[in-house]
């Protein structure tokens, strides 16, 4: 399945589909004990194996898994549709198991078949196991008679072995009077759960690196939300991550908020009930309350406490922006105007001398090397340096390095930079392969935004505004998660990747480019048809420039005959060629 915010992502699959693709599979340490569970269930003497979960935990995916590590002696069918009747349950197995048995067959007839074919496979030495999907669906009567198909035996073993996968109602379905002697034949059974918040965050990782991403599309916050409203069901963890990247996509951004979660988790689960209270309840725990809380007044009253002074609060340092531990109610103080709230003014006076103010227009409390006069500072900590609150004006600064100066820096987007010939390219690569494309990029680093114009082995250089500031390389990579994007020159009337049978002035563009970087000098008609002997030239210029010699002018191939041209173009080694 492909989504249309792979490319933008640079994704070569859709991470998050809910088909029980055991590749995807995130093996949590419940996860591998159930698929354990089951192996074990299948090279054992039993009859029954059981897995039960809540809707969406991963039972189907594991089976999936199992079939894929089963040894290769064992026959398995599969039954997807278990609101069968007793006579349909046994035809779907004997079709499952390609067991031939005569039309308008009775369940005696059918049940011979069957224990003819585990008679003969079992002269074979192979072994048979049906698994049976959303098994609490099964009336009590199809049980009983899967029940009856386990009685055919050996001295060693049983001929025929069922897996039950079912949702929780399968275990009170199982402990009903009338089935308790398939309950006591069950000896293998596993409860999956849902994850927990470090198992989820791991799990969206997990998908995402499957389907070949190279970053981090979640920040810690929207992960946070994720598993609250999915309680750590990996389903409807897929669908919100998958409409999540969708939205982003949409919105044009390179990481998902929490408020696109939010939002993409309307639109999936719809508007959630709203709880229904017990307001009997309600009113007896406070009655309850309030007859605690007149005893305690009375006995205040009647035995009078010495009063305890508290000492006043020591003056701190607090800076603006630092982070303050968390108070006693559990909420964190961000900023130090919160944290002054709370104190006496007392204490605010005497801390006015020593608190130093951290902002842009300070650039000493950044670095106190730093000189005033110059609008670079040296090494500094990514720490203090204080990036874009929005992603546009720092695509305002990248489009400065072009030489495009929009009047309001805020509003500056990739489609306005379309209008003048500059198109967006926006993915997740390391370091190497971004450096690649060696052209100043767009990137965010712990929710700020920045222009990384210079790499060198050690140090990056980052802009804000007229502001320039060095960085280790290992703070770049820590607060990195490979998003970037990248402004590059689109040829004239350029839309699309081109291919076989395009034509237009790109077309036309693309095949004086190449006559002139292969040193085949002259002019090519208005009309020019991308023709195979074009596609020969891409492919041939792909190879030479390291790239996929797919035959597509797409971006990257592009950026590499951007390269050839004689247009200053910006560097991300800060040198115009």
């Amino acid at each position: 399945m492909t989504s249309i915010y792979n490319d933008y992502f640079g994704l070569k699959a859709s991470p998050f589909s809910i088909a029980p693709n055991p590749q995807y599979l995130y093996m949590s340490d419940r996860h591998r004990e159930a698929l354990a569970h089951l192996l074990y269930g299948i090279q054992g003497d039993g009859a029954f194996i059981l897995l039960s979960g809540e809707v969406g935990t991963g039972k189907t995916t594991i089976c999936r898994c199992l079939l894929e590590q089963i040894p290769s002696q064992v026959d398995t069918a599969f039954i997807l549709n278990p609101k069968l009747t007793a006579a349909e349950m046994l035809a779907a197995a004997c079709d499952d198991l390609k067991i031939a048995y005569p039309k308008d067959a009775t369940i005696k007839v059918l049940t011979d078949c069957i224990n003819s074919y585990l008679l003969d496979a079992h002269a074979k030495d192979r072994r048979t196991v049906l698994i049976i999907d959303e098994a609490q669906n099964l009336s009590i009567e199809v049980l009983e008679q899967l029940r009856l198909l386990t009685n055919l035996e050996t001295n060693q073993r049983k001929l025929l072995q069922i897996i039950l996968l079912g949702q929780p109602e399968l275990l009170t379905l199982l402990a009903q009077p009338e089935l308790r002697q398939l309950s006591q034949r069950i000896t293998a059974r596993f409860h999956l759960g849902a994850l927990n918040r470090e198992e989820i965050s791991a799990y969206i990782k997990h998908r995402l690196a499957v389907a070949g991403a190279k970053g981090s599309f979640f920040s810690k916050q929207s992960v946070d939300r994720i598993f609250k409203i999915s309680q750590g069901i990996p389903r409807i963890t897929n669908l919100i991550c998958d409409r999540s990247l969708l939205g982003a996509y949409s919105e044009g951004e390179l990481q998902v908020t929490p408020k696109i979660v939010a939002k993409a988790a309307a639109e999936i689960l719809g508007d959630q009930p709203s709880p229904q209270y017990n307001w009997r309840a309600l009113a007896l725990i406070s009655i309850a309350g309030f007859i605690l809380i007149a005893a305690a007044l009375i006995g205040l009253l009647i035995n009078p406490a010495e009063p305890t002074l508290a000492a006043p609060p020591a003056a701190e340092t607090i800076s603006e922006n630092q982070p303050i531990a968390a108070n006693e109610s559990g909420s964190l103080l961000g900023t130090a105007e919160e944290a002054s709230a709370s104190l006496s003014e007392e204490s605010q006076s005497a801390m006015v001398a020593e608190t130093v103010v951290v902002s842009p227009s300070n650039p000493r409390a950044l670095n106190p090397n730093t000189d005033p006069q110059t609008s670079s500072s040296r090494l500094s900590s990514l720490a203090l340096t204080q990036g874009h609150a929005r992603a546009g004006a720092a695509l305002n600064d990248l489009l400065g390095l072009w030489g495009v100066d929009f009047t309001d820096p805020d509003s500056a987007t990739c489609e306005l930079a379309e209008t003048i010939g500059l198109f967006c390219f926006s993915s997740i690569a390391g370091l190497n392969e971004m450096n690649e494309f060696d052209r100043p990029v767009v990137i965010n680093l712990n929710n700020q935004w920045f222009t990384l114009r210079q790499l060198s082995r050690d140090t990056a250089q980052l802009s804000v505004g007229e502001q320039t500031h060095d960085i280790e390389i290992s703070e770049l990579l820590d607060a990195w998660s490979g998003n970037f994007t990248l402004l590059w020159r689109a040829p004239p009337g350029y839309r699309a990747p081109l291919t076989l049978g395009d034509r237009g002035p790109a077309v036309d563009w693309l095949k004086n480019r190449l006559q002139v970087i292969n040193n085949r000098p002259g002019t090519t008609a208005p009309g020019y048809v991308f023709d195979a002997r074009l596609e020969s030239e891409v492919r041939q210029f792909q190879l030479i420039s390291g790239l996929n010699p797919d035959g597509i002018a797409g971006v990257k191939t592009w950026i590499k005959i951007n390269d050839a041209d004689d247009i200053a173009t910006p560097r991300l080694d800060g040198v115009a060629l």
